[in-house]
């Protein structure tokens, strides 16, 4: 049975705030082939690393991410319901995308960076633009685009012509977007669709899966010939792989 990548779902986020720069540098700890994360715009047009279009889930602050502003941001403390984290600053703020470049290139580790452009957003193309214009700066970092939107896959590949593409859809499946070297669907969907892999393997895509997080899971999802799968526990699923 092939091993398919497993990729740190927001950071390995069982164990720190997710997407925050603690959850990511465990998951080198935890040995995860790489990192799954979520970019939004900021008011004054940092790209930082945020989920949902709020901050209310995650943080004891309020408010859109594309309305506040990086300054007001980092002023709301994103461990404030996981204690335990005390007052870690790489556990507590809200990193940037250059941040977390930095501690990939730091780590010295090569690691498959797995980017979701978050829409729908005020800002539209901009996002994809501004990525565009920062992986420019670091040249070198082994990136992949992801996106639920097929605009914003088609902004990506006229913007560039070499960087893998992912589709990730929910129901109903449809016809992939044109340029897409692989899909990502939901583990339920998987489940629900035996025959997915092989199929998407047929049609010349790779196949992705998120999230898995227990051992039954990944061994069902390893043995039907995922490419990789993203998890918020990997070095609990790398052991279940090695059983």
């Amino acid at each position: 049975m092939s091993q398919p990548l497993i990729i740190a779902h927001r950071g390995a986020n069982e164990l720190f705030p997710e997407h925050s720069l603690a959850a990511y540098r465990q998951a080198i700890v935890e040995g995860a082939d790489g990192f799954e994360f979520d970019l939004r715009l900021t008011a004054d047009g940092h790209l930082v690393l945020h989920h949902d279009r709020t901050v209310k889930r995650t943080s004891d602050g309020k408010g859109a991410v594309s309305d506040l502003t990086l300054a007001q941001l980092r002023e709301f403390n994103f461990a404030a319901l996981r204690p335990d984290c005390g007052a870690d600053p790489e556990a507590a703020l809200i990193p940037t995308v250059e941040d977390l470049f930095g501690l990939v290139v730091d780590s010295g580790k090569d690691l498959k960076l797995l980017i979701e452009a978050k829409h729908p957003s005020r800002f539209g193309p901009r996002l994809e633009m501004r990525l565009w214009e920062t992986l420019r700066r670091w040249p070198g970092l082994d990136v992949t685009v992801m996106s639920f939107s097929r605009a914003a896959l088609k902004t990506w590949r006229e913007l560039d012509h070499g960087t893998p593409l992912v589709w990730i859809f929910e129901y109903p499946f449809r016809r992939p977007p044109e340029g897409v070297q692989a899909l990502s669907a939901k583990v339920d969907y998987v489940d629900s669709a035996p025959t997915f892999i092989d199929r998407t393997h047929d049609q010349g895509y790779e196949a992705y899966v998120w999230t898995v997080n227990d051992a039954e899971t990944a061994l069902k999802v390893a043995g039907a010939g995922a490419d990789l799968f993203f998890t918020d526990r990997p070095a609990a699923m790398r052991e279940a792989l090695a059983v």
